[in-house]
């Protein structure tokens, strides 16, 4: 987690700005009107500690999650740009099963960063429900790509469920990488365990990352109470974040629903800065 100011550090426009330009980039338009009009949901005694909020948002835009991807299919042993000098076949596939989700936002992210976005790579690129027609076996290497992982029960239940047979349709492939551009230590050891994937994060979210945790230090427990107070206000079923994970990251496409809910929540009690859907 990023270090916020300290205590009763100036709100002035040069903070303002820092804000402004840091989360711009997001889907839906944060702008200072929108930032003033986000802190000012809360008590005046509050207000700093809003402020303070700001300052520790693991923002990812497009640089981030570039970087991410470029980072690992850098790491893969066997790839190269060119076919004749690669170790097997190598297919890329988005996690996500249904169009729409992250995944498939994901899957073009990716090759964009790394200059596979030509004509002479789409065979390389394929939806989950192609992998059956492949025919790939051992000495080849499947990637699989979504932006997060906050608890790692969904790509857990993906690979482990029955209908689909996800695990089963991949069981002779050599390699099954899966890619992301953060996950939790939490999401990364469950996927490990239940399933056969190498996960591949590029940014990996400890204890020290949930707010709420005592590893966190950048906030004393008394704030961390005044924070879920709010929090409880905006979501009364997970105020800590889908799986209480407690986190403050946002993507420039979409916040996770881990993420605190002051920062996306949207109803009549609150109205958060980065909100899930348009």
């Amino acid at each position: 987690m990023r270090s916020p100011l300290p205590p009763g550090s100036a709100m002035d426009a040069k903070r303002l700005m820092k804000w402004d330009r840091h989360f711009g980039a997001y889907r839906s338009a944060v702008t200072k009107p929108t930032i003033e009009g986000w802190i000012d949901q809360f008590d005046d005694a509050d207000r700093d500690l809003a402020a303070r909020l700001l300052d520790v948002v693991e923002f990812y835009g497009q640089a981030q999650v570039h970087a991410a991807y470029r980072q690992a299919l850098g790491s893969l042993k066997g790839w190269n740009i060119a076919k004749v000098k690669r170790s097997g076949e190598w297919r890329f596939a988005a996690m996500s099963g249904s169009a729409g989700e992250s995944g498939d936002s994901m899957l073009y992210q990716f090759r964009v960063a790394n200059q596979l976005d030509g004509a002479k790579f789409h065979d390389l690129f394929i939806t989950r429900s192609d992998l059956a027609r492949q025919a790939l076996g051992p000495d080849d290497t499947v990637v699989l790509l979504d932006d997060f992982s906050g608890t790692g029960r969904q790509v857990s239940q993906a690979w482990n469920n029955p209908e689909t047979a996800f695990g089963e349709l991949l069981a002779g492939v050599g390699r099954v990488c899966l890619v992301l551009v953060a996950a939790t230590s939490r999401a990364i050891k469950k996927i490990r365990d239940e399933t056969v994937l190498t996960v591949l994060p590029a940014h990996e979210l400890t204890d020290g990352d949930n707010l709420f945790s005592a590893r966190c230090t950048h906030f004393t427990e008394m704030e961390k109470k005044r924070v879920l107070r709010y929090c409880k206000r905006a979501s009364k079923s997970n105020p800590k974040g889908f799986g209480d994970c407690g986190l403050v990251v946002v993507f420039q496409h979409r916040t996770p629903n881990n993420t605190i809910p002051i920062f996306h929540a949207e109803h009549d009690s609150w109205t958060g800065l980065f909100p899930r859907h348009d």
